[in-house]
């Protein structure tokens, strides 16, 4: 029953903040705890739609700051003027092409809350899962700053260590976290990556 009340509670209050999504609700925990995201820092959000990730980032860099969404699904045009959208596949993307056109040589933090179509058969989902994460792994290795800063989503997989190592290698600190907002049923965490090599 209370996995119903927990779904209900960040559901509504989304609806009543003006977010797209209640995963808003799981960046804004992850920020409240990690400090990742600064005024100012342009930002970048891989898989963005339907664009509850890019409210939030908005705030969190303020005027100053910028955010870049990519996603295959069109993402609804959003009323800040410091947010761009781009429909494309992040696997085709050409994201020194996105620098060149946000006229910066890197972005500040990297946001990714993209979750790849599960099956349901365990080596079918490790492999899209693996897939996905190394796109988007070499979006970073390309579009983070020395420093930057990387939030990920992941899910509990026979593949998980695997990531957690390839993170480690590029970043000084890694901490994994599940937020409140996460329904309990899903087998998903994040991965807060701080201070790229």
């Amino acid at each position: 029953m209370a996995r119903f009340v927990l779904k209900d509670t960040f559901y509504k209050k989304a609806k009543q903040e003006g977010f797209r999504a209640r995963s808003a609700y799981k960046l804004q925990e992850i920020q409240n705890r990690f400090h990742s995201i600064k005024k100012g820092d342009r930002a970048l959000d891989l898989g963005c739609a339907p664009g509850s990730w890019l409210q939030f980032l908005s705030e969190m860099v303020g005027e100053e700051g910028s955010v870049v969404g990519i996603d295959i699904l069109p993402a609804p045009p959003l009323s800040a003027k410091n947010v761009t959208t781009i429909k494309a596949d992040i696997r085709k993307t050409d994201i020194r092409g996105v620098l060149s056109e946000q006229a910066i040589d890197a972005f500040d933090v990297v946001t990714c809350d993209i979750a790849p179509n599960l099956s349901g058969i365990r080596e079918v989902d490790d492999a899209r899962i693996e897939e996905l994460f190394g796109a988007v792994l070499q979006t970073v290795e390309a579009a983070l700053k020395p420093g930057g800063h990387f939030i990920i989503k992941s899910f509990f997989t026979g593949i998980q260590k695997g990531i957690m190592e390839k993170l480690q290698k590029n970043f000084l600190k890694v901490s994994a976290y599940k937020p409140a907002a996460s329904r309990s049923v899903s087998s998903e965490v994040y991965y807060i990556c701080q201070g790229k090599r």
